[in-house]
Formats: C-alpha cells, sequence, structure tokens
C-alpha cells in the first residue's frame, strides 16, 4: 500500500482538531468523545503511523507520529491524549506474541487496546498460561477497545526474582467501572477494570521485564523493522508529551487571539498595547519553539537506538526521562502564566485556557511524566549512582 506524506497527514489532523475544538463542551460534559470523532479518528488513517506494514500501516517514524499528535492536540488534549494511546498501542502490539498480533488485528486491523503498566494483579500458574485477577485504574481508551492489556508479576521459579509481565485480556474477561470524574483530560474516559480470575493463555502474555533487558521481542519476528526495536518504554512514554505540548500551543493561540481585542478594566487601549502581555506572549512562543524542538530531537534519537539494533545506557535512559518532564513542566508554567494573564474571563468553563489549564496539570500526573522523580533518577546517573528506575 502506499504511504501518504507528512503534510496529508498533518493536514488531516488539523482538520481533526476543528472537529475536536467545536465539541469541546460536548466532550468534558459526556466525559468521553464523541462517537463521530471517533470514526473521524479511525478514517482518517492517522491511527496507521506507527503500525506494521503488514496489518495495513504505514510504518512511519517516531517524530511523524509526535508532530501528527500535538497538532491534534491543538484543538482539544483529551482527543490529542486518546490519539497518542491508541496511535502508541498500534506500536506496541508489534512487539507482542505473533499468535496475539493475528488474534487482534487479522479479522479487522482497526481493533485497539487499553493498558496499564502498574503491576498490581494477581497471579497463579495455570496449565497452558495463567490465571489473574485485579483491579486497575487510568485506563485511557479503554471505552473504545476490545482488548485490555494489565500488568503483574510472575511467581518466580525456583530462585529467580518475580517477573514484570503484561496480561492482554479480550472483553469477555474484565468488566469496566466508570469513575472519571475529573478535573482534567475528562474526554478520556480513563477507567478502571476488574479481572476475576480470568485464564490468559501463554501467547498473550507479554514478558516485559526481560524485554526491557535485552531489547528482543517475539513480535520482531513477524515485524523485523528497526521501528519495533526501538526501547520501549523510553519510546512509549514520550506519545504522552506530544498531548500537552499541542495543548500548551493551543493556549498560547488563544491568548494571541484574547489580547488582540481586549480591553482591560481602567484603561483605554487594548491589552495587546501592554508590555506584560506582549512579554508573556514572545516568552510562550519562544518556550513552545524549543519544546518542539527538544521533543523532535528526542524523537530522532530514540529512532537510532531502533536502527542500531541496541538499547540505552542507564544514564541515556535517565536522560530521556528527565527531558520528558521538563517538557511538561515548561508546558504547564507556560500555560499558567497564560492563564494568569487571561484575566477574569479565563474562570468561566466556556473559556479553552482554563481547559488546556486543568488538562496540562492533569497529564504531568502521569508517572512516566513525573518532574521531581525523573530529575533526581537522572541526577544520580550523572554522579555515578544507580538511576533507580526502569523509565
Amino acid at each position: 500500500m502506499s504511504v501518504p506524506t507528512e503534510e496529508s497527514l498533518l493536514s488531516q489532523a488539523r482538520r481533526l482538531a476543528e472537529m475536536a475544538a467545536e465539541r469541546a463542551q460536548k466532550i468534558e460534559e459526556q466525559r468521553r468523545l464523541p462517537h463521530d470523532l471517533i470514526e473521524a479518528l479511525t478514517a482518517s488513517g492517522l491511527l496507521k503511523i506507527l503500525q506494521p506494514s503488514r496489518y495495513g500501516g504505514y510504518e512511519m517514524d517516531m517524530g511523524v507520529f509526535i508532530r501528527v499528535t500535538a497538532e491534534i492536540a491543538r484543538g482539544d488534549a483529551s482527543t490529542g491524549w486518546i490519539f497518542a494511546i491508541l496511535g502508541i498501542h498500534n506500536w506496541w502490539l508489534g512487539y507482542v506474541d505473533p499468535r496475539l498480533q493475528e488474534e487482534v488485528w487479522g479479522e479487522d486491523t482497526h481493533r485497539f487496546f487499553a493498558d496499564s503498566f502498574a503491576p498490581v494483579g494477581k497471579v497463579q500458574p495455570a496449565s497452558g498460561g495463567y490465571r489473574l485477577s485485579g483491579r486497575w485504574k487510568f485506563l485511557s481508551g479503554i471505552e473504545w477497545s476490545e482488548y485490555a492489556a494489565v500488568a503483574a508479576f510472575l511467581p518466580p521459579e525456583r530462585s529467580e526474582e518475580p517477573e514484570y509481565a503484561m496480561f492482554f485480556l479480550p472483553q469477555s474477561q474484565y468488566r469496566v467501572e466508570d469513575e472519571w470524574h475529573v478535573v482534567g483530560l475528562r474526554g478520556t474516559a480513563s477507567n478502571t477494570i476488574v479481572v476475576d480470575d480470568a485464564f490468559v493463555p501463554e501467547y498473550r502474555v507479554f514478558h516485559l521485564g526481560r524485554i526491557l533487558q535485552t531489547g528482543e521481542a517475539p513480535g520482531q519476528a513477524l515485524n523485523p523493522g528497526p521501528l519495533y526495536r526501538l526501547p520501549f518504554f523510553t519510546a512509549i512514554s514520550l506519545a504522552l508529551v506530544a498531548p500537552v505540548v499541542g495543548a500548551a500551543r493551543a493556549a498560547a493561540i488563544h491568548f494571541q487571539q484574547w489580547i488582540q481585542t481586549r480591553v482591560p478594566l481602567f484603561r483605554e487601549t487594548a491589552q495587546k498595547e501592554l508590555g506584560s502581555a506582549q512579554m508573556a506572549l514572545a516568552e510562550a512562543a519562544t518556550t513552545l519553539d524549543a519544546l518542539e524542538g527538544l521533543m523532535q530531537r528526542y524523537a530522532d534519537e530514540v529512532m537510532v537506538y531502533g536502527r542500531e539494533h541496541r538499547l540505552p545506557s542507564e544514564e541515556e535512559r535517565a536522560r530521556y526521562y528527565a527531558w520528558r518532564s521538563y517538557m511538561v513542566r515548561q508546558a504547564i508554567r507556560l500555560v499558567d502564566r497564560l492563564f494568569e494573564l487571561s484575566g477574569g474571563h479565563s474562570i468561566f468553563q466556556s473559556h479553552p485556557i482554563q481547559r488546556i489549564w486543568r488538562d496540562v496539570h492533569t497529564a504531568a500526573q502521569h508517572v512516566t511524566l513525573n518532574f521531581e522523580s525523573s530529575m533526581e533518577a537522572y541526577g544520580r546517573a550523572l554522579v555515578g549512582l544507580r538511576s533507580g528506575t526502569i523509565l
């Protein structure tokens, strides 16, 4: 199949961003993306960017994916987040057992899955696989998924340490609890699932712990390209930065438009004439240029590991963890400043900057974007100590 140009993909993304922006209030109220928006995301082909070519994907690079994600997030952060999650999942399914890839995509290449990497499940060995129980929160995309992948530690064999693993379950083996009453990213419907003593055959178990150590995954036999040899957490976590940076860019655009005509109380000139507004806008634009540049550098560098079939060092992993959290922290500071300068009107739910303000703060709560943990890990690595993180 022919692979579209990046410009055509970005053009599609801009149309989806406009569609999402028009539905922003509905997304907030319903706590999920509207059906027509999900249908448009699927029909656009954008979710194929990182999907294996064997299953109709474009098998492009991470840089294209983050640029498209950021563009969509300019319209609505929840939409950008869901696109990032579903799109990066179309990448990481390329790592799993070929039998599982065929089960999920064999009849329909538009099937999605949600995941939780929190290893909170309880596992018991069973003939041909394992029995799994547990409760996992924050499964973004579960509303539109036919499978869930959740984490637990495999029981140790003999003297070995417990192994970190992901377990894939079809819809029939879990139930969804609607708990997503939250301050931001309300449209992601990132709900909770409960699993009661489900049998998981061995081919649906993704041995994540050993894959993190070796870089070797069963799906590479089916998908040998460099895209499916990227360092797992380093690559997958980048997807979560792009919606935040895209949303921050949208905040700057809204602020720029807002100050063009706004006349503050007790003044005779528009806010755009005020030095404070001009400086804030210029600083925001400059910061965003820097963040987008660092995000692109991250994407370019992570692709090198796939082409060279090697894993990053512990210090390199810690550096990328720090970069992710730094980009998100700077985006938050930018949005905070624009929110402060937008005046009393910005506190109303109809104002887009307050929604972006809530969304970026919510995104930053994700464990792979934690600023303090990442900076401590990188700082330890810089002085020759163990970073203490697998992220």
